[in-house]
Formats: C-alpha cells, sequence, structure tokens
C-alpha cells in the first residue's frame, strides 16, 4: 500500500533533527513529576492503607492533562496548514500536482496531529503504572486513547476548514480556537443557563433537558470516558464533570454519542475543505 506522500515528506522532515526527541523527553519528564509529586503528596496516609481509588486519580489527572494538550496544541498546527500555502504562494503548486484535494486534505490532517497522537503514545508506558496498584483496566486505556484520537481528528479537521476559508494564519487559529473552546464549554454553558431559566420561569426542572446539546461537546464525552462524576472546580472546567453522570439516551453511554458525531462532522468537514480547495478549471 503506497503511503500518502504528504504524510511520508512532511513527517520525514518534521521527525528529523532533536527536535522531536527533545519533546517527547520533556513532556514525559513532566508526566513522571506530575506522578511523583501525586506520590509525595499521599505519602503519608499510605503507611496506614492504601486507597485504590488513589492510582484512579493519577489516571484522571494524567488524562485530563493529555486532553488539555491536544485542545491547545492542535488548532495551532492545523489552522495553518492550507493558509500557510496560501501566504507562501505554494497551494497552486500543490494543486497541480496528481494529488487529489482529498489526499492534500487527508494528508495535511494527518501530519498536522502526528506530533500530539506521537506525545499521547510515548505517554502510555507511564499512564499504564495504574496497572500495578489496580482500579484501572486495559480496556479502559485502549477506550481513552481512542477518545483521543477521535478528539484530536474532530479539533484538527474544524482547524482545516478555517485555514480553507481564511487566508491569514492569525485568523484561522483564532477563529479555530474560538470554535473549540465554543464546542467544549460553551454546549455547558448553554445547557446550564437553559436549566437556570427555564427553573426561574417555571418553579421546576425541565422534563426534557437539552441533552442533544451536551452530547455534542468533547469535554462532556470526556468525563464520561474517565468514569467522573465531579469532584473540584478543576476538573469541572478541564473536563465538564458537572454533567458527567447524565444519561438521556437509556443504556448508551455519552462517549459513544459524542464519538460517533465527532467522526460525522470530520467526514464532513473533510470533504467540503477537499471541494473547497479544488482549483477551478
Amino acid at each position: 500500500m503506497q503511503i500518502n506522500p504528504i504524510i511520508e515528506k512532511d513527517l520525514k522532515t518534521k521527525m528529523r533533527g532533536w527536535k522531536a526527541p527533545t519533546l517527547i523527553t520533556f513532556y514525559l519528564g513532566f508526566l513522571g513529576f506530575l506522578i511523583w509529586v501525586f506520590f509525595i503528596d499521599n505519602i503519608y496516609s499510605a503507611y496506614n492503607y492504601f486507597d485504590p481509588r488513589l492510582m484512579t486519580d493519577v489516571f484522571k489527572t494524567i488524562a485530563s492533562f493529555q486532553f488539555g494538550l491536544i485542545v491547545l496544541i492542535t488548532p495551532v498546527l492545523t489552522a495553518t496548514a492550507i493558509s500557510g500555502e496560501k501566504e507562501r504562494q505554494t497551494l497552486d503548486l500543490l494543486l497541480c500536482t496528481d494529488y487529489s484535494t482529498f489526499k492534500i486534505v487527508i494528508g495535511k490532517i494527518v501530519v498536522s496531529i502526528a506530533h500530539v497522537l506521537l506525545l499521547i503514545t510515548a505517554s502510555l508506558p507511564i499512564l499504564s503504572t495504574v496497572f500495578l496498584f489496580g482500579g484501572i483496566g486495559i480496556i479502559d486505556m485502549l477506550r481513552l486513547f481512542a477518545f483521543y484520537l477521535v478528539t484530536a481528528l474532530l479539533i484538527a479537521s474544524l482547524g482545516m476548514l478555517f485555514s480553507t476559508i481564511f487566508r491569514r494564519s492569525p485568523v484561522s487559529i483564532i477563529v479555530t480556537y474560538i470554535m473549540v473552546l465554543g464546542l467544549l464549554y460553551g454546549t455547558l454553558i448553554l445547557h446550564g443557563l437553559y436549566l437556570i431559566l427555564y427553573q426561574n420561569f417555571t418553579g421546576q426542572m425541565p422534563q426534557a433537558p437539552l441533552y442533544w446539546v451536551l452530547y455534542t461537546s468533547p469535554a462532556f464525552g470526556f468525563a464520561s470516558v474517565i468514569g467522573t462524576d465531579g469532584g473540584g472546580i478543576i476538573s469541572v472546567f478541564l473536563t465538564g464533570t458537572a454533567y458527567g453522570r447524565v444519561a438521556a439516551f437509556g443504556q448508551i453511554s455519552p462517549w459513544i454519542i459524542n464519538t460517533a458525531f465527532s467522526i460525522v462532522v470530520s467526514i464532513l468537514i473533510i470533504i467540503f475543505c477537499a471541494w473547497k480547495i479544488k482549483p477551478v478549471k
């Protein structure tokens, strides 16, 4: 099977040299430092007894940090994919090749999120240390990694969308961040305001809240993946865990619905981007 030439070329260019190994080293060192601080903070209570929930908290802490990494880094990497080509005036040259616009878009997305996925994959051995103490299984780890992948694809697709619409990279980056933050936490805020206003006007909670709004938020889906049911303002801010236990579709977990939503939206955006950059004949 032939590898996408854009992926092959750009990955070789980005992974050569000292930057990629240095980035991985510092990232893994920081995660190791987080775990060390967590254990030091709980070492005195561990002398008397060991609570398996401690390792679950470690897992959730690292998982939340990685989720934040995806949200913060992916837009910068993808929102300049096409607009950067426009600024360098190399997009026309790229379109003159035998590559289809669909292959160009896919290649740019894969290359843009490669660094993020590399960091997450490299951190799996550190994250898997929780297996030694129980509380987290291999299925939980695989489910989390799959959700990371789908979320990164959604955010990368949004970055690609605005990169094809706008000609200037700073504009596409800013709009992408606004859209991503709106999708992550704007939906949670919208649902919260709806509940407050409904209760103020009627004196009771709504019988059918806007759950469909919540299920479009990757933050809400992430809270479902790690099984969070609250715990601290930081946890709520990172994951939207104030709504993590809501189940509006029977026995279907929120993260499954959010994953399906993210995949469908990503496919539609990729198709639109491929059509948008197609040269006019």
